[in-house]
């Protein structure tokens, strides 16, 4: 499959700052492709032609988490589990290469016939940042499933955390989390996971409040290279 930016934004503004992320997700792919995790989609080639970046991957067939569980509903606890399980496994390799997704909500978790959860869009990825993990500039995401904190600029390896657990929140309850700046702001409460679902585990809802906790230093830490 070849991908390239959206010819529809060229009289954008903001243009440049598409075809800046559009190569920096072929750079994180062409890094990550090197270790062929089969949770991660893979990247072959990343090329310049007629004033058109193309970045080749793999066709990743199947359909996205969101909208498997906007057809079905709640997923059972274990098949859910199953999908995001696969898909910690690979921001595990993400994390070890010092790179966070920060992006890794249901929509870009695929799901193949044969149960494969393939992790896609490295768009907004960037470089861990050691120190205090916040850059200066402002980076999109996914509000619904996005830690505060990454409206700020956060590259630390909790956002992952927050986007994976309260990817699982929706695939295990049908429903979307309160998201984290109505928390944050406006002291909006998180519902539990097993008021939606009250044969959902207190082994499997505590973690997924765990995970899904508004300070990133209350969230699993999770161990870089």
């Amino acid at each position: 499959m070849i991908k390239t930016p959206n010819e529809s934004l060229r009289v954008d503004p903001e243009y440049p700052k598409y075809v800046k992320r559009f190569i920096q997700e072929g750079q994180c792919l062409a890094k990550l492709s090197q270790t062929q995790h089969p949770n991660i989609v893979r990247v072959s080639d990343l090329f310049h032609e007629g004033g058109i970046y193309c970045l080749v991957m793999d066709f990743v067939q199947g359909e996205s988490l969101y909208n498997l569980v906007q057809r079905r509903g709640a997923l059972p606890p274990e098949e859910a589990i199953k999908y995001i399980g696969q898909i910690g496994e690979a921001l595990k390799i993400v994390h070890r290469d010092g790179l966070v997704h920060r992006d890794a909500h249901p929509a870009n978790i695929m799901v193949q016939q044969d149960e494969k959860a393939i992790l896609i869009d490295f768009g907004i990825a960037g470089e861990i940042v050691p120190s205090a993990g916040y850059l200066s500039s402002k980076h999109p995401a996914n509000i619904v499933f996005a830690p505060y904190e990454q409206m700020g600029g956060s590259r630390l390896p909790s956002v992952d955390v927050y986007t994976l657990a309260a990817s699982l929140y929706f695939a295990i309850t049908g429903q979307r989390p309160a998201t984290s700046l109505d928390r944050k702001l406006y002291q909006v409460p998180l519902i539990p996971p097993q008021q939606h679902i009250p044969s959902i585990s207190d082994e499997l809802n505590q973690a997924i409040l765990k995970g899904m906790e508004l300070e990133a230093q209350d969230r699993p830490q999770v161990k870089t290279a």
